[in-house]
C-alpha cells in the first residue's frame, strides 16, 4: 500500500505542495512575530464596529487562518477525482491484476490517502489558527479566530463526509461521468441557491449577528467539545459504510471486465 500512496501523493504534485505552505506557514511566523514585537503605526489602527481599536496588520495575518480552511477543502475535493483520472491513464488495473493486491487493499489505499489528505489540511489549519492568535489582545479579531478552530473538527468532518458520498460514484462511473453526475448536483444547489436569492426572505441574512454566535460558543463550550468529539466517531462509522460499498462496486465493475 506504501507504494500506492506515494504514487498517488506525486499524481496531485505533493512535493510541491508541501513546499509551498511549509514557506507560507514560515513566512506567516515571521510576519505574526514582526507585527508582534514592532512599534506599530497610528495608520495601522482602526475601529470596528463594537467600538474596538485593532491592529490591521493583526487582522491581515490572521487571514489565512479565517480563509483557508474551505480553501483546503476545495482542493481536496479536486483531488479525488484526480487520483481515479491518474489511475485510468496509467491503467494500473491491468497491472494490479497480475499482483497479489487484493482489490479491498487497492480501495482501502484510496480512502486512507483522502483520509491522511484531510488529516493534515485540519493539523496545518490548526497551527495556523495557534500562530495567528498568538500575542493577541482580546478583541473581535481573536474571537473570529477562537470561533474557526472551534468548528475546524466538525468542518473537516464534513469533508470526510463528503468524500464518503464521492468515493463510490467515482469508482462506479469513472472520472468523467463521475465528474458530471457531481457538476450535475452542484448545479441542482446553486439553481437552488439562486432562487432562494430571488424569492426566498433574505432578511433571515440581516439576522445573522457574529458577536450572538461568538457569545454562544463561549458560553456553550461543553457542546462544542462533545461536538468535536462525536463528530470525528459518526463520521468515521460513515467513511467505513462507504469503503465497503466501493469494494463491491469495485469487484462487481472487475468481474463484468472479466
Amino acid at each position: 500500500m506504501g507504494g500506492l500512496l506515494y504514487k498517488d501523493f506525486l499524481s496531485i504534485n505533493g512535493k510541491k505542495q508541501v513546499a509551498v505552505i511549509s514557506v507560507f506557514t514560515v513566512l506567516l511566523v515571521v510576519f505574526k512575530l514582526i507585527v508582534a514585537f514592532a512599534d506599530t503605526p497610528d495608520a495601522w489602527l482602526m475601529e470596528n464596529s463594537e467600538g474596538e481599536i485593532m491592529n490591521f496588520l493583526d487582522y491581515l495575518v490572521s487571514m489565512p487562518a479565517q480563509m483557508l480552511p474551505i480553501m483546503f477543502i476545495s482542493f481536496i475535493a479536486m483531488w479525488i477525482p484526480n487520483v481515479i483520472q491518474n489511475d485510468e491513464k496509467s491503467k494500473i488495473h491491468a497491472y494490479l491484476s497480475a499482483t497479489p493486491l487484493s482489490k479491498r487493499t487497492y480501495i482501502a489505499e484510496k480512502y486512507v490517502f483522502i483520509g491522511i489528505c484531510i488529516y493534515s489540511a485540519l493539523s496545518i489549519c490548526m497551527i495556523w489558527c495557534v500562530i495567528s492568535m498568538a500575542f493577541l489582545q482580546e478583541g473581535a479579531v481573536l474571537d473570529i479566530l477562537m470561533l474557526i478552530s472551534s468548528f475546524l473538527i466538525e468542518l473537516f468532518s464534513l469533508a470526510l463526509i463528503g468524500a464518503s458520498i464521492e468515493f463510490p460514484v467515482f469508482v462506479a462511473f469513472g472520472k468523467e461521468k463521475g465528474q458530471m453526475i457531481k457538476t450535475g448536483i452542484l448545479e441542482v444547489l446553486a439553481w437552488f441557491a439562486v432562487a432562494f436569492l430571488f424569492f426566498g426572505n433574505l432578511d433571515v441574512f440581516e439576522k445573522v449577528d457574529f458577536n450572538r454566535i461568538i457569545e454562544w460558543a463561549k458560553t456553550h463550550s461543553f457542546a462544542l467539545m462533545f461536538m468535536a468529539v462525536i463528530s470525528p466517531l459518526i463520521t468515521l462509522c460513515v467513511y467505513y459504510i462507504s469503503y465497503r460499498i466501493s469494494v463491491r462496486i469495485y469487484e462487481r465493475k472487475e468481474r463484468e471486465h472479466e
